[in-house]
């Protein structure tokens, strides 16, 4: 990922706020990619472990080898800028955006009793809890249409690309011209950037 250094982020605690905050994520491998729900486990690894499942029907299983680096792109939030936003009058749009890629090995689970405690991690990490029947809807047979991933992080990169760039009264007017918008992500964007601000003003 092309990351100017103004714009790499390297805080492990950031990058996985990130993942956890938007988890659909596409994963990649050679040229095929499949759009799915991650769960982190941060105890697991030098970085955490990404867990999912996918279809058995999807043969992008097929190509996941143990000792083959997949990557997984998480997309944080994002918006467009307007040169309108900036009060030192600058003429060049932009697009604002927070990215997470993480990289590893991936390790195929089939075993029922794994794959369905992997399974019901995922709901309970999506439901908050774990319904009294649950366990009990997944049955072997459900269970045999679909493989677990499990995907240790062995390196992570993140890019946080929020007019850092610019001088301090730019990044304050793209903060107001966003942070009042209809729109969530415009808002997710202003926060970060009021955060940065704060983190840059309090050094």
């Amino acid at each position: 990922m092309y990351t100017p250094k103004s714009f790499a982020e390297d805080n492990i605690e950031v990058l996985h706020d990130l993942i956890r905050n938007y988890n659909f994520a596409i994963l990649f491998s050679g040229r095929t990619a499949t759009h799915l729900p991650f769960m982190l486990d941060t105890e697991r690894g030098d970085y955490g472990t990404l867990i999912t499942h996918m279809a058995r029907a999807n043969s992008h299983w097929k190509q996941l080898a143990a000792d083959e680096e997949v990557l997984i792109v998480f997309q944080g939030a994002h918006c467009y800028i307007s040169p309108q936003y900036y009060p030192s009058g600058s003429v060049i749009p932009t697009w604002n955006y927070a990215a997470v890629h993480a990289y590893g090995e991936p390790k195929l689970i089939h075993e029922p009793e794994p794959l369905q405690k992997l399974v019901l991690a995922l709901v309970e990490f999506h439901e908050g809890k774990l319904f009294d029947d649950m366990s009990d809807a997944f049955t072997n047979n459900r269970l045999q249409a679909i493989v677990g991933i499990e995907i240790p992080i062995s390196r992570i990169e993140g890019k946080f690309k929020f007019n850092q760039n610019k001088s301090l009264e730019d990044q304050k007017g793209v903060i107001a011209a966003l942070e009042n918008s209809q729109d969530s992500q415009e808002r997710a964007v202003a926060e970060i950037m009021k955060r940065n601000l704060a983190e840059k003003i309090a050094t």
